[in-house]
């Protein structure tokens, strides 16, 4: 429990951050703080993108590690006369899941809680009675902020541009023995949990390593795999192993009913079983996915079974891609692989991951960069 009590407040402090995409520089900030003792050397560009170096020889291949920093959320699009505060989603997320929920709006005056609308119950009820369940779409949702005319709004420092953030803390699932945690952010805050504590590894080991690795915190990725696509372009990397999280189960049976679960055939892979391996994705929100590099798959296979750590085989994910997929244009084209940490009801208020699935990431990652080596070959086919 030692161990998971480590990893749960580092992780809680992460998702506490607000990072929605556009707004990483608090997020930034504080991962360049964590990876300075981890790396020979740290830099942030003009984008919010960080990188963390590990030098390795001179010969060796260079590898990024990317694992987003921002999250999916919500921007004020304008504020009524009434006081309300009209807003746009940042990244996929549909209306149900913003529908009456308390967030909080980050002003220059500090944090700001509000609700987003909603019908009140009572009345709600007696409609879904009669005409089913209705959420309105996103352009006719509002805030409450408390404000009661616009000049009021402004005066608590409201203002169009300002991000918007799920009031969600993290938590246990349950008992803590579960391993599971719950809360806001948690796509991509737990690639990069898993990202600095592969650092803390390597760095704790002290073996030189034979590639030159560079993690890398890239922004934007919610919104079209922008930081990754800037980040890839600057290192011109030989090699790309990333880092997120990925849609998991949390079905009943078949799945078959009115509740709105998710099945294996939707998301074949279970939470705490360890890391996915992805042969292949695609975007929704982008005109492209990845198919994993087979003798990077290979390579972290081995690493994974010679160091007795968990994974799985994610073979299809028709629904989303990440960072890797942008990384694999750069220069003549790299190798790439995206390292996938199961997750449940993603891009809501409400992400459920394994902590222990967040600690066999972090090994499986530090053991395939390890294993790289000056015989290791990266070829499509063995020759």
């Amino acid at each position: 429990m030692d161990r998971f009590d480590g990893l749960f407040e580092r992780l809680k402090a992460l998702a506490a951050i607000p990072a929605t995409s556009g707004f990483e520089q608090g997020i930034a900030r504080r991962l360049a703080d964590e990876m300075r003792p981890l790396a020979d050397c740290v830099e942030i560009d003009a984008f919010g993108n960080v990188y963390g170096t590990l030098n390795g020889a001179p010969t060796g291949p260079k590898v990024m590690v990317p694992a987003h920093s921002d999250s999916v959320g919500m921007i004020v699009s304008h504020i009524e006369d009434t006081g309300y505060l009209r807003f746009d989603v940042v990244g996929s997320v549909p209306p149900n899941l913003a529908y009456a929920q308390r967030v909080v709006i980050c002003t220059p005056q500090g944090p700001r809680t509000g609700v987003v609308g909603s019908k009140p119950g009572h009345i709600a009820f007696r409609q879904e009675r009669e005409l089913g369940t209705v959420v309105p779409s996103v352009d006719a949702l509002f805030i409450d902020a408390g404000a009661s005319s616009k000049r009021d709004a402004q005066r608590m420092g409201f203002e169009p541009g300002q991000q918007i953030v799920w009031d969600r803390d993290l938590a246990w699932l349950g008992e803590p023995s579960t391993g599971l945690v719950t809360g806001r952010s948690l796509d991509d805050k737990v690639g990069c949990l898993a990202m600095l504590e592969a650092m803390r590894a390597l760095r704790a080991a002290g073996t030189p390593l034979h590639a030159t690795v560079i993690f890398v915190a890239c922004v934007q990725e919610e919104v079209g795999l922008r930081g990754a696509a800037q980040a890839a372009g600057r290192i011109r990397p030989d090699l790309c192993i990333g880092i997120d999280a990925t849609v998991s189960q949390a079905g009943f049976g078949s799945g078959i009913g009115a509740h709105p679960s998710t099945t294996f055939s939707e998301a074949a892979n279970r939470l705490g079983a360890g890391p996915a391996l992805s042969v292949m994705d695609r975007g929704a929100s982008v005109p492209y996915g990845l198919f994993g590099h087979p003798a990077l798959i290979a390579l972290c296979r081995r690493a994974a079974e010679c160091g007795k750590i968990p994974y799985q085989i994610e073979g299809s994910m028709p629904i989303i891609t990440s960072d890797a997929a942008a990384v694999q244009f750069a220069g003549p084209g790299v190798p790439s692989l995206t390292i996938k940490i199961p997750s449940r009801y993603t891009h809501g208020p409400v992400e459920v991951c394994s902590l222990r699935d967040i600690a066999a990431t972090a090994e499986l990652v530090a053991a395939a960069l390890r294993a790289i080596g000056p015989e290791s070959r990266f070829r499509f086919m063995e020759e």
